[in-house]
Parts: structure tokens; sequence; C-alpha cells
């Protein structure tokens, strides 16, 4: 038995984190068994690359909150996805419950003698993604055979008795929320009245920085996800996470007067976004020509994709292309200084 903790300061502690409990069982694995209260797009794709990537030979996810208390559109779509995708390799399916609230979280993870782990505690399914929302988790990972069965068991019973699949349910009643960047680590939500007087003091220093699409950039930019996955010692390998974003800027506009230089101070500044979020951002590399939010490549991804994927554009699991920017209506964001030390404001806002 090990007890798993989030680790965030200043609750800093020796233990492993539940991330990493997960992904460490994963190359052991053949076959993973989950049944968790909710779930996020991010963390629906991300168990599809770990199949994708690794030897898993079936992984089965039953969801118990979402059927009652309803999906958003964006992570209905991702479930769907990775359900078609489990069904179509015949290595797993993606389950409902509908009788009742299901608000457990149990994992177990089997080989070729059976099930040899398992871990019961609060963390639902978004906490196989690293960062995001600053919530503290604890969870114990478990491996004495008689209860890791009880475990796998009771999900086994779950399943037979009180779901369906969730291609044969009629869902079309969606949660209108964006949940992305809410109360996410680094991210603060900014009142009104602070961005109109933000609004008020943008200066002609300005830039319009270009989003290359899939198809000049088919692995990085906004579409990094697509990129070779990270190889641990263990065997595992990690997918690169759906919104882990890195802009490539041209050196055309990083040598522009006004434009923040890496290694120098200016390098890490305050953004905040014209759909009233405030994160910090960095410039680093040749020319200064990589563009990312400080602290978690995810924060600036959350807010490009994220915008993508809430005017219908955009379908988790999908590339950036051409095409998805042109039905958006933007192939570029907007990087105004604003005349207060080390603010930027940051459009992605369509022009009607």
């Amino acid at each position: 038995m090990e007890l798993l903790l989030s680790n965030y300061p200043p609750m800093k502690t020796k233990y492993h984190t539940f991330s990493e409990m997960f992904y460490s069982m994963v190359p052991k694995s053949t076959e993973i068994d989950i049944a968790v209260g909710y779930v996020t797009s991010d963390s629906l794709i991300e168990l599809k690359k770990i199949v994708e990537l690794n030897t898993l030979k079936a992984l089965r996810l039953t969801i118990g909150m979402h059927y009652l208390e309803h999906f958003t559109k964006v992570q209905y779509n991702a479930a769907m996805s990775l359900n078609r995708f489990l069904r179509e390799n015949k290595c797993g399916e993606v389950r409902l419950v509908t009788p009742f609230k299901y608000h457990g979280k149990l994992y177990t993870y089997s080989n070729e003698q059976g099930v040899f782990g398992g871990i019961v505690g609060s963390n639902n399914l978004s906490s196989i993604v690293e960062g995001g929302a600053r919530v503290y988790e604890s969870a114990v990972f478990l491996d004495d055979k008689k209860t890791v069965n009880q475990m796998h068991n009771f999900i086994t019973d779950l399943v037979r008795t009180s779901t369906e699949n969730i291609e044969d349910l009629h869902i079309d009643n969606f949660r209108e929320i964006n949940p992305l960047l809410e109360g996410h680590e680094y991210v603060k939500n900014v009142k009104p009245e602070e961005m109109r007087n933000i609004m008020r003091q943008r200066t002609d220093i300005s830039f319009e920085i270009p989003i290359k699409p899939y198809e000049v950039s088919p692995q990085s930019n906004l579409n990094a996800f697509f990129g070779k996955g990270r190889e641990s010692k263990n065997g595992l390998i990690k997918p690169r996470h759906w919104y882990e974003v890195e802009v490539i800027v041209p050196k055309s506009i990083t040598e522009q007067n006004g434009y923040p230089k890496a290694k120098s101070p200016e390098a890490i500044f305050e953004v905040v976004t014209d759909d009233g979020w405030a994160f910090k951002c960095k410039v680093s590399g040749d020319y200064s020509k990589n563009f990312r939010s400080e602290g978690d490549l995810k924060i600036l991804g959350k807010w490009l994709k994220g915008r993508l994927e809430n005017a219908g554009v955009l379908k988790v699991g999908d590339p950036v292309t051409k095409d998805t920017l042109k039905a958006y209506g933007r192939n570029t964001f907007t990087l105004t200084k604003i005349a207060r030390n080390g603010l930027w404001y940051l459009d992605f806002g369509v022009r009607k």
C-alpha cells in the first residue's frame, strides 16, 4: 500500500502523486479498468493516446456523473471519439452510469496473471493530466490481491447492472460553460472594471502573430499533440498533451522594436486576454521565437484551442488546419503592450 498526494506547495511531501503512479502502472499492464465520477476532454484524449502509443490490450472507462449532470459538448465529443476508437480496435469502450450518480474513483490494473494493482481515492480522470486546477487530492495505491480483486469485481458489477455504452444513449442536452481555465493554477480571472481600465491603456506597440496550421506545422505550434511521445526508461511512452502549445513566431516579427526579448528582464511578462483571463507568458530561443505560457505550457493551449473548440470548429483530437482557422474567422492573435510595466494584452477575438 502507498499513499498518493498532490504535492502542491506549500504542502509538499515525499509521496508520489496520483499521476506518477497511474503512468508507472501502464507499461506493466495489459488491461486497465476505470470507474470515475467526472472526466475532462483532455484526459479522455490522453487515454486514447496512451492506448495508441503503448502495449495495452484493453482499456474500459465507466463515467459516473455526466449522464445525469450532463457533459459540455467538447467533453461529449471527446468521450464519443474515445469510445469509437476503443470499439473499432476491439480493445474496450466508454460506458455511462444511468440510474444514479456514481461518484467513486477506482482504477485497476491487470496483466496475464490477473489483477495486480489498484488505486482508490479522490482523483477523477482529470488527475492523469499534470497541472491544471489547483485541487489537492489524495489516494491510495493497493497491491494486495484480495482487495484489488474486490475493486475489479465491483467495477465489473457496476458496468453489468448500471451502465450503457455512450453510443447507445441519446444525449442532446449539454452544459454551456467553458471550464478549461476556471480555477487553473497560474491563471486569474480579471474583473470587468479592471478589463476596462486595461483596454484604455493599450499602446501602439502591437504585433499580429500568425498561427501556423497543420499543413505548415504538423507536430508543433498548436499541433504539438501530434509530435512523438516522450519515452521513459520503464518503457512507457507518454503522449504530448492535447493543450500543449508553443507558438513559433517569425523572425520578421520578433526583430521589430518593442517585441519582448529572450534572456532579458522582459522575457517573462503578464498577459491579460480579451475574454478576461490573466497569466504569465515567456519568450525564449533564438531571436525570441518561442512564445509560450510560463509555468504550464497547457495554459496558452487551453486559451487558444479552447476558443476554437467553443466555436465548434475544432474537436478534441483533431489537428488545427487552415480550414479550422478559416471556419473560426481568424488565423492570428494580437499581442499589444499596455502602458503599465510588464503587462501585455492578448486578443484572439473574431472581428465581425
